[in-house]
């Protein structure tokens, strides 16, 4: 039972640390989109190109968190019922 109950919080911690890593992504790329229109660039190609790179990255690993997270609630609710 006791090694049961560790296991379940491990993956419940993990899937914690998911979750704020996709947050902390999706922050992030809110800060950069603000810190370019403050910069003053307005001009949507420019804005684009220099958003681009770091909105999908950010996305990506956002989208990564909270599949994995996802996929060890399956896993947890599978094994542990």
């Amino acid at each position: 039972m006791k090694k049961t109950r560790k296991e379940v919080m491990i993956i419940f911690a993990v899937r914690v640390c998911l979750w704020i890593t996709a947050l902390a992504s999706t922050i992030y790329w809110i800060y950069y989109s603000v810190k370019l229109h403050r910069e003053g660039i307005f001009d949507p190609s420019l804005y684009a190109t220099l958003l681009r790179p770091v909105l999908y990255t950010c996305l990506v690993i956002a989208v990564a968190a909270v599949c994995i997270s996802f996929a060890l609630r399956a896993y947890s609710k599978k094994k542990f019922g």
